[in-house]
């Protein structure tokens, strides 16, 4: 008996993300509100004779003769788990490439959640590990909920359920380098206030609202787009926080109204007729989003 397993491997958001410091190792401590989007990626997997990965959607012509982050993944599970894990996954490609939504990250994350579903696995020590070095998002997008991620990404704290806004992601289709804009960061022009976050604040509006995402100014002045978006989102009707999210290049917007999000998609596709426009809603927990067929 075949067993098909089809998972949305949705869009990450952060909320705020601010830099604290660059680590001797090269990486860099962060601090950021993360959730997803009722959006992204399709993954749908399956028991094979062999190892195959099938693109489809939108951005898959990105990802040809590119090694996908799926490759690395399956090779990691095989060595911690000392086996083959034969499956054909088919990748549906829903997300721009590059693009701060954590696309890479997500998919290899709900690729070990189908994988250990199929097979039946049992989490073993170096699991966490083996998350970790594949991204510094794989393991919040693996744990599927809302919450502050502190250190490069290991550290993660769930928050209570926030208000699954209305989102409308915008980009314009840039593939931006996050090592490039985390190289360029000058400690000397961010201000980072060393307190105490209290888990509860978090889900307040106003609390997020006044905190920022450290990267902004850097993917701005990379790519002058991105001001602009940001700027005519934040003057649009019913939007309540405008920000970019991760490294750039997508912009968001969030709504407390479907109706206002509605309007807002018409008059952006309109000012910016080349850029990637997606209405969405706020996710605080993915993981019931899974199909299994027999």
């Amino acid at each position: 008996m075949t067993i098909t397993i089809t998972k949305l491997s949705p869009a990450k958001i952060n909320l705020f993300l601010e830099v604290k410091n660059k680590r001797n190792d090269g990486y860099h401590d962060i601090q950021s509100l993360m959730t997803f989007c009722d959006f992204g990626d399709m993954l749908c997997v399956s028991k094979s004779n062999d190892f195959r990965i099938k693109l489809d959607g939108p951005f898959s012509s990105s990802l040809i003769n590119k090694e996908n982050l799926i490759h690395k993944t399956v090779k990691k599970l095989e060595d911690l788990f000392e086996r083959n894990f034969n499956v054909e996954v088919v990748l549906k490609k829903n997300l721009p490439i590059a693009s701060g939504m954590a696309g890479g990250s997500s998919n290899a994350a709900t690729f070990i959640a189908c994988v250990k579903e199929i097979f039946k696995l049992q989490e073993v020590d170096g699991f966490n590990e083996l998350l970790l070095s594949l991204g510094a998002d794989v393991p919040f997008c693996y744990n599927g909920k809302t919450a502050l991620v502190t250190g490069i990404g290991e550290n993660i704290k769930f928050t209570k359920n926030l208000k699954e806004y209305f989102v409308l992601l915008v980009n314009p289709k840039i593939e931006v380098s996050t090592k490039e804009i985390f190289n360029n960061i000058n400690f000397k022009d961010i201000s980072y206030e060393e307190d105490k976050i209290i888990l509860s604040n978090l889900i307040k509006l106003e609390f997020f609202k006044d905190r920022s995402n450290h990267l902004e100014n850097y993917a701005i002045k990379q790519f002058k787009i991105i001001g602009e978006i940001l700027s005519y989102l934040s003057k649009i009707k019913g939007s309540v926080l405008t920000r970019m999210t991760g490294s750039g290049a997508t912009c968001f917007a969030l709504f407390d109204c479907i109706k206002d999000l509605e309007e807002a998609e018409y008059l952006t596709t309109k000012r910016f007729k080349d850029c990637w426009i997606k209405s969405t809603k706020l996710k605080n927990n993915i993981k019931d989003k899974t199909c299994i067929k027999y």
